[in-house]
């Protein structure tokens, strides 16, 4: 179990490279490997928090329960970034402001991560 969520985690973090990785890559056209990435961080994510209750419920003095609020916050933010990609993807120009806001957020969703 604990090599599955080694696992899950290592997808999660290639993910969460690739939507800041495609951003900084496409400014003029919204790359789509950004939404992949988001894809994979979304259903990783949900992996992880999936995984950590029988790990939980395995050993409890070694893996603490999900932290549910940020797991809450990482969600709604992911999930702003893949409606603004969405919306970008639409259009032929890739709008700056667009682009702008899904590098703070997806630079916040990291931040959120390693911090909180």
């Amino acid at each position: 179990m604990e090599i599955g969520r080694d696992v899950l985690l290592i997808l999660h973090f290639i993910g969460l490279a690739g939507v800041l990785g495609g951003l900084l890559a496409s400014q003029k056209k919204l790359n789509p490997g950004v939404l992949h990435s988001g894809y994979l961080s979304l259903v990783t994510g949900i992996a992880l928090v999936g995984i950590r209750y029988p790990l939980h419920d395995s050993n409890p003095t070694e893996w603490a329960l999900p932290d549910n609020a940020k797991i809450t916050v990482k969600l709604l933010i992911l999930l702003t970034i893949l409606v603004l990609g969405f919306t970008a993807k639409k259009k032929d120009i890739f709008p700056k402001n667009t682009w702008l806001a899904m590098v703070l957020l997806s630079v916040s969703n990291i931040a959120i991560a390693v911090v909180w």
